[in-house]
């Protein structure tokens, strides 16, 4: 049996793991050009796996632990779990990758303690003092483990992966295999001294004053005091999986720290620092001391100590669970009142429009696309949109009949007016609903950048605090597959405040003002609704349900579309052909698409699964 590195390698690499070749039907690595080895090179972008492929077609995929994840082989899996076995089965709970009876290895996410514990081996000898095989090697850091797929040198045989949900490594499954190793317990941090407990606190308040996320507890490493954190230079990052390779440390009887692992890992205390400042300028943190030199902005004044006050009061009482209402819909399962609802599509995918039908419901009454009831009307709408000038913007109103609303209930702003920020926003507030026409607008800043996306998180939570409900018009990525992955362009942070988030396009672009719109809901908050399909009116922008929503709707950009034609064309005529060249037909064509796509079409239309890890 051949082992296929392509086919292998990227579904892996899908997954998140990193991958780089093996000799095939070994578990040895080539040597790697340049200075860099098989765990620095090791990665999960397609072109590379592609480019790998095209040299060694036959090679096996190797593994390698990482800021994601860690292994545990075994060459005797009965007798390591016979070992563990007071412990709750349910820690075997996650994938397993074997090749050969009785021996395999189980994969993990990492920790704060696993990193902390490192690479162990519990070997074992015989009666007579010769070494056997071992009982288990832990691979928390470059060492090569060999990926599922891949061909086992002695059996021939692939290996097979049991795909399952892969958690935390157990704090008890961790501690029992330091026992195994004659190890000291990898879950309990070093007590820390009032000397260390000061000063990290002191990066606390520093980290507070310059809303800097952190991502985990203090840890220590010796003498070495470490706090993950978000990285401020993030978005350089190949991996976007922070985990524990981002922190500030704290020396003790040195001083501070910044420590990352990435790209950006050149860069000390004081950069950190410097940028941390340079972001907020009127801000002002002293190092001097622990409480009244720390200063936001203007305001110098010491505040008086606070007395103690009962843990308890961090946290939601019985009164207040007791009153908590549940979610109320203004328009039943669609909108829910004082939430963030998100609009997105490619450009001139009829947003715009869409939000107009929600602005004629609320001002109306009348059922949303002549499906949804409307079961409470809002105060008033407000519909900012500095993307378009005022002739354009009215003609549309007037289409969809929302002409009389205007002044009375329903509040427009356009390019042609002077722009106001979401910050001017005060009064008109409570019990509106607010369309955001678009956010690009709206962000100060970079909206790939989590930062500057968290900032305007905090402005849009304000509108809702004050009593509104929040409807945000945004952009999909290009070539978006309708998912809640490239539905919102930008930062994952915009995806992650909203309470619901619709993605739509077009049916047939090429149609744009009489083809269906296509909606699906990818995020869905207290309520579910089925993709469905909208018909525009004739002459009007007032767009209807058309027929009933349905259990998947297909959404392909139009790039894809394209390519999908074509590589079925290819195939028809040359089912055979490779991967590489594959890629160059579809290049040459002006229909470029990388090696994943190109890998996962292809055994669609042929009808092939072309991998040979097993599925989920």
């Amino acid at each position: 049996m051949m082992a296929n590195f392509l086919d292998i390698a990227l579904p892996l690499a899908e997954r998140g793991f990193r991958v780089f070749p093996l000799i095939p039907k070994d578990k040895r690595p080539f040597a790697m050009s340049g200075e860099s080895d098989h765990f620095d090179a090791a990665t999960t972008d397609a072109k590379q796996i592609a480019s790998w492929a095209a040299q060694k077609p036959d090679a096996n995929v190797g593994l390698c632990p990482d800021e994601i994840f860690c292994f545990l082989e075994t060459d005797d899996e009965a007798a390591l779990k016979a070992g563990c076995a007071d412990i709750p089965p349910e820690v075997w709970d996650t994938t397993r990758v074997s090749a050969r009876e009785n021996r395999c290895y189980y994969i993990f996410r990492q920790t704060m303690r696993t990193k902390r514990a490192g690479n162990m081996t519990a070997a074992r000898k015989d009666a007579d003092g010769n070494p056997i095989e071992n009982l288990f090697e832990f691979k928390q850091n470059r060492l090569i483990m060999t990926g599922p797929g891949s061909i086992h040198p002695k059996t021939g045989k692939p290996y097979v992966a049991e795909w399952r949900s892969i958690p935390g490594m157990p704090d008890v499954l961790l501690n029992r295999l330091c026992e195994l190793c004659g190890t000291p317990k990898a879950v309990t941090s070093g007590g820390m001294t009032a000397d260390v407990k000061r000063e990290t606190d002191l990066l606390d308040r520093f980290l507070a004053c310059y809303e800097v996320a952190v991502t985990g507890d203090w840890f220590n490493k010796g003498k070495q005091w470490y706090r993950p954190i978000e990285c401020p230079w993030r978005d350089t990052h190949e991996n976007t999986n922070e985990g524990t390779s981002t922190c500030i440390m704290y020396i003790e009887g040195g001083g501070y720290g910044f420590d990352c692992k990435h790209r950006c890992a050149g860069k000390g205390w004081k950069e950190f620092r410097a940028e941390m400042e340079s972001r907020f300028p009127g801000r002002k943190f002293s190092f001097m001391d622990a409480g009244p030199d720390v200063t936001i902005g203007q305001n110098t004044a010491v505040e008086e100590p606070k007395p103690p006050v009962d843990w308890r009061t961090r946290y939601m009482t019985e009164e207040e669970y007791q009153n908590v209402q549940p979610p109320e819909f203004l328009i039943d399962g669609f909108l829910v009142k004082r939430s963030i609802t998100m609009l997105a599509g490619p450009v001139s995918s009829r947003k715009t429009i869409i939000a107009l039908n929600f602005a004629h419901a609320c001002c109306t009454g009348e059922p949303l696309f002549g499906y949804f009831n409307v079961l409470e009307q809002p105060e008033r709408v407000i519909y900012l949109c500095p993307e378009m000038g005022a002739a354009s913007f009215v003609k549309r109103i007037k289409q969809i009949g929302l002409g009389e609303y205007v002044g009375k209930t329903l509040f427009v702003q356009t390019m042609s007016d002077k722009p106001s920020t979401l910050d001017d926003l005060g009064d008109e507030l409570p019990g509106s609903v607010v369309l955001v026409d678009s956010i690009t607008r709206f962000i100060d800043g970079d909206e790939s950048k989590s930062t500057d996306m968290r900032r305007f998180s905090q402005k849009v939570f304000r509108l809702v605090s004050a009593g509104s409900t929040v409807i945000l018009l945004h952009h999909s990525k290009k070539n978006s597959t309708g998912s809640l992955d490239d539905g919102l362009r930008g930062s994952s942070e915009l995806a992650a405040f909203g309470d619901s988030c619709w993605v739509t396009e077009l049916e047939d672009w090429k149609k744009a003002y009489t083809c269906l719109s296509k909606m699906r809901n990818v995020k869905q908050r207290d309520f579910e609704c089925k993709p469905f399909k909208l018909k525009p009116a004739a002459g009007s922008y007032y767009l209807t349900m058309e027929g009933e929503p349905e259990d998947e709707v297909t959404f392909k950009s139009r790039v894809e579309i394209q390519a999908e034609a074509l590589l079925a064309s290819i195939l028809k005529e040359s089912p055979k052909m490779g991967i590489i060249k594959l890629i160059k037909r579809l290049k040459e064509a002006k229909c470029g698409k990388g090696a994943k796509w190109v890998t996962m079409t292809r055994n669609r239309i042929l009808g092939t699964a072309g991998v040979t890890v097993t599925s989920e």
